[in-house]
């Protein structure tokens, strides 16, 4: 009987520890990269849109009011200085041009007459004849009659301006960007935009850059730009604000184009990076990055000697492609997950596969 009890214990010991031992779990996989010391380009991204320099996109406007009657230009011609542009229409122009044409050769005919009527009071007077009143009166007849010749230039000058303001002309050189009343149409003489002309054989990019990064940025940098259907071109930094945008945090660069050959349009958006001077540094790949508070990527996960993972915030520098410079946060020789490690909790342990 004893041997049966002590058979029976056996066999129930030997099922209960045969059924009681738990598969290992499977780590999780990743791939890491190594930081190392390496040689860091400076990409500063910017984008925006093409425009010309200040003061060379013009709306060409109506001085005078009347009927645009004549349009001799079209969208795309190139013009110079001076070029006349547009007409309004100017009979009532030219009616006034008339009218102080004839006023004027009245101020000096009467001029010619006060002279005149001044000489012969002063002969009658010197011969004893008249009295010294007639020749006051004659003198003050010639200053009124000298300062009508003059109001009457005035006038013709004003008329004279007014008739070549109908004709509206290229303020500068470049070409014709937009029509923007046809003719027939009537302007009140305010000012009101008819023609516009930009000059585009340089254009400018307005580029918001964040004021972590726009220390690493100096006038005279190259750029490199994309800009969609014409491919990549060159520019060159020309000026940098010298304030920030307390609500974007940003500082706007300004980036010289040259458009020589006409293929860049305003309006054009552009998009690609400052270029700055290589220099040593530790880097990460972009990838390394996961997202934090906000959508801004500043952390990576890390894995020691022993496989475990842990959470490390970065300081990041200048962007260079695809790598991200490392200002602070990790060392020489330490891995970081590239791939696989989304989510991982700190303490976790993976395997590291190539």
């Amino acid at each position: 009987m004893w041997r049966s009890l002590l058979l029976s214990a056996a066999l129930f010991c030997g099922c209960k520890h045969s059924g009681g031992e738990e598969p290992e779990l499977k780590k999780p996989e990743v791939k890491v990269a190594v930081v190392a010391e390496e040689k860091i380009s400076p990409r500063t991204t910017v984008a925006g849109v093409l425009a010309p320099l200040p003061g060379k996109d013009v709306k060409v406007g109506a001085l005078v009011p009347g009927r645009v009657d004549r349009i001799f230009v079209a969208e795309g011609d190139a013009v110079k200085v001076g070029q006349p542009l547009a007409h309004v229409e100017a009979e009532p122009l030219r009616q006034n041009v008339s009218q102080a044409a004839a006023q004027r050769d009245q101020a000096v005919a009467a001029l010619q007459n006060a002279r005149t009527r001044l000489d012969r009071a002063e002969r009658l007077f010197k011969d004893g004849i008249s009295a010294k009143q007639e020749v006051d009166d004659a003198r003050a007849g010639l200053v009124a009659a000298e300062s009508a010749v003059r109001s009457a230039q005035a006038t013709g000058g004003i008329a004279g301006v007014q008739l070549d303001r109908a004709t509206l002309r290229a303020p500068i050189a470049g070409v014709v960007a937009a029509i923007l009343v046809p003719a027939g149409q009537p302007v009140d003489g305010n000012g009101t935009p008819v023609i516009e002309v930009a000059d585009t054989q340089i254009l400018n990019l307005r580029a918001p850059v964040s004021a972590s990064l726009v220390g690493d940025v100096s006038v005279g940098q190259r750029a490199e730009l994309e800009v969609e259907g014409v491919g990549t071109v060159g520019g060159e930094v020309e000026a940098i604000a010298p304030l920030v945008d307390p609500t974007t945090n940003t500082v706007v660069v300004r980036i010289r184009i040259p458009n020589a050959a006409g293929k860049l349009r305003g309006g054009m958006f552009a998009r690609g990076a400052i270029l700055g001077a290589p220099h040593p540094a530790l880097a990460v790949p972009r990838t390394a990055l996961l997202p934090g508070d906000g959508g801004t990527a500043t952390s990576v996960a890390v894995v020691d000697g022993e496989g475990v993972v842990s959470h490390r915030g970065l300081t990041l520098g200048v962007e260079a492609g695809d790598r991200i410079e490392v200002k602070r946060g990790l060392v020489a020789g330490e891995r970081v997950i590239v791939a696989g490690g989304y989510a991982l909790p700190d303490g976790t342990k993976v395997d590291v596969t190539k």
